[in-house]
């Protein structure tokens, strides 16, 4: 903060950190960033856009929250708010698999790959349901505190359509366990 405040007004560095400590000497502030709420929602296993990211956080100072995690309590992306050019903004590890199966696709890893991975990845659900229509196919996105995928998107190609349908969280009563186990990280369809 010092820096920047020395920087735009071009004083010195050391005078503004003496003002800075006389002023903050009774005091105290808890300063959050953008990339403390895309953290927050990565502990939660929640996608979410830096945008989003943006507006819970001013949500959180504008009601004096004390709690990122109470912020995204009730947070939910909605996909179909997205146009697909701005798939890529989505934030998170996500998991793709088959009804019945447990090997998931891992598409990001973290820390290196929180962005830009909900494109392949849901091009990749899409794939594996046009290879066996009326099976759906999930898209989860993983906690990096356990090992727990919370089901995000069921895409399922219905029989005599071309195209598979995206439809949010589980479909029908069509997820039949919650995905826990087994990640398939490795070989060609593995993202890093």
């Amino acid at each position: 903060m010092a820096d920047t405040i020395a920087q735009e007004l071009h004083i010195d560095n050391n005078d503004v950190l003496r003002v800075l400590n006389r002023y903050w000497r009774e005091k105290i502030a808890h300063v959050w960033q953008v990339d403390d709420m895309l953290e927050c929602a990565r502990k939660s296993g929640k996608p979410i856009t830096r945008q989003d990211a943006v507006d819970l956080l001013h949500n959180v100072f504008d009601h004096h929250d004390s709690s990122l995690d109470v912020a995204l309590e009730d947070y939910r992306l909605a996909l179909k708010s997205l146009t697909e050019d701005r798939y890529s903004e989505v934030h998170g590890i996500f998991k793709v698999w088959r009804k019945g199966h447990l090997i998931a696709h891992q598409f990001g890893t973290f820390p290196h790959k929180m962005d830009d991975n909900l494109p392949d990845a849901l091009e990749f659900a899409k794939t594996m349901a046009k290879e066996i229509p009326d099976i759906p196919v999930f898209v989860g996105c993983e906690s990096c505190l356990s090992y727990d995928t919370e089901l995000w998107l069921t895409i399922t190609l219905l029989r005599e359509e071309t195209e598979p349908i995206i439809e949010e969280g589980e479909v029908f009563g069509l997820l039949d366990f919650n995905l826990t186990t087994s990640t398939n990280n490795s070989g060609p369809n593995s993202k890093e």
